[in-house]
């Protein structure tokens, strides 16, 4: 990685020869043990910075990333799976191709003609929560010791708001075991 510095390595380097001796190395590798740890944090947020910043809403991206965000709240070894919902079928006044949008089954008045703003009737059967959004989100069951549900669900919306495209959709479920 670009920005990690090797502080074994550099105080090694910088010691001159005859000033040298075991304990003294390890006297001032003691010293700069807080410069380390800073510069680990750093090092994992720019690794982090740099996959946000990689990101799209492609879904075999969103996929990754929201696994590798999420994967240490899993109960088990479960992955998050996104899929597209399924289309109800075919809506109920478009299923003859010759009939005209004037003689369709759409309940319309006489002075309304702008049927692009009349809704589109499908069978009752046919209509579920996952045919009324874009997309599911599939998560596993997470460890609630590690992470309240509610805390869970709150920061994968964020995480996908975040990335989704704005006239998107979706559902959160979890697996059952």
């Amino acid at each position: 990685m670009r920005y990690f510095i090797n502080f074994d390595k550099v105080i090694n380097q910088l010691v001159p020869y005859y000033l040298g001796g075991r304990k003294l190395i390890l006297y001032l590798q003691a010293l700069l043990h807080p410069l380390r740890s800073i510069n680990d944090e750093f090092v994992t947020y720019a690794k982090e910075t740099r996959i946000e910043a990689a990101m799209t809403s492609q879904i075999y991206k969103f996929e990754w990333y929201l696994n590798h965000k999420f994967q240490k709240y899993f109960a088990n070894n479960g992955r998050i799976t996104i899929k597209n919902s399924d289309a109800p079928g075919t809506p109920i006044y478009k299923e003859l191709a010759n009939v005209s949008a004037n003689d369709d089954m759409l309940i319309f008045k006489e002075e309304e003609t702008d049927i692009s703003r009349q809704l589109i009737l499908y069978r009752s059967n046919e209509q579920t929560d996952e045919s009324e959004v874009s997309f599911i989100v599939s998560t596993p069951k997470i460890d609630t010791k590690l992470i309240t549900e509610q805390k869970y669900t709150a920061m994968l919306k964020f995480a996908i708001d975040k990335y989704r495209l704005a006239n998107k959709t979706y559902i959160i479920k979890y697996e059952s075991e």
